[in-house]
């Protein structure tokens, strides 16, 4: 659904004049709580809206120009990935002339999940990353989103938080998120995969599966590398738990078999 912001009242008209008295109270009540926000960064900053249960996002004035990812564009993917009940579901995109301002109104998922802490990749490298089956949990949502043709990055641990209850990530910031097909829907899904398999402790399968899905796609056999992808992918589907290492080993072997029948091409 999208608002246009900066409505007009009706000239001489009752009902416009009382909805823009309605219109100047929600900017007042919208004004107040931007000033105490639930979070902020580069290019945009979150805070509560007037409506309870949902939240605001909005761009800071220039965001666009500097780089930063076109809002609408952004909720309309995000809009996408809540279907599949991975992402807070949008309630309504507010433009304003020049796109100064622009905001999307969101479901708060704050009540019901939290986020983890993650570990760093490396000590000079910043911000926290998933893992174990946390990671394998959002990487399996990744390759989702790569079957309907979306390849989600910037998965740092403040931008995934999972449910108190059951663990199951969702996905906040889209502002770094594309279409893809063809070849990128491919790289996607298998970059997924192969994370997943990675965090789950199987870093030979995932190796092999990596190797094998790009040999093919250095052939130009687009379609075979997909089918290759899809099927490692539903292999990754069925994790439900991390193994200790000895349990890994033991499992390793068996699926490092079953994986060989199903992704090789020959």
């Amino acid at each position: 659904m999208v608002r246009l912001a900066g409505r007009v009242a009706e000239a001489g008209g009752a009902s416009g004049l009382i909805q823009a008295f309605k219109d100047q109270l929600r900017e007042q009540t919208l004004a107040s709580n931007r000033s105490k926000p639930i979070g902020s960064g580069a290019y945009g900053v979150v805070y509560e809206s007037n409506i309870p249960g949902n939240i605001m996002k909005q761009h800071h004035w220039g965001a666009d120009a500097a780089g930063g990812a076109d809002l609408v564009n952004e909720a309309n993917l995000q809009a996408l990935a809540s279907e599949l009940g991975i992402a807070p579901k949008i309630a309504a995109i507010e433009t304003f002339p020049g796109g100064v301002g622009n905001r999307v109104e969101m479901e708060d998922i704050r009540r019901n999940f939290e986020p983890h802490k993650g570990r760093k990749i490396a000590p000079d490298q910043p911000g926290r990353y998933p893992t174990g089956m946390d990671a394998v949990r959002v990487n399996q949502q990744l390759g989702q989103l790569a079957l309907k043709g979306i390849d989600l990055g910037d998965r740092h641990s403040g931008n995934v938080v999972y449910n108190k209850m059951t663990g199951r990530p969702m996905q906040l910031d889209f502002g770094i998120a594309t279409k893809v097909e063809g070849e990128m829907q491919v790289d996607a899904l298998t970059r997924a995969t192969t994370d997943g398999f990675t965090a789950a402790g199987l870093g030979d399968i995932a190796e092999i599966f990596h190797d094998t899905v790009y040999d093919l796609l250095a052939g130009g056999q687009v379609a075979e590398a997909m089918d290759v992808a899809k099927q490692g992918f539903s292999r990754l589907q069925k994790i439900r738990r991390v193994n200790s290492p000895v349990d890994q080993l033991v499992d390793k072997v068996k699926k490092e078999s079953d994986l060989f029948d199903v992704i090789s091409p020959y």
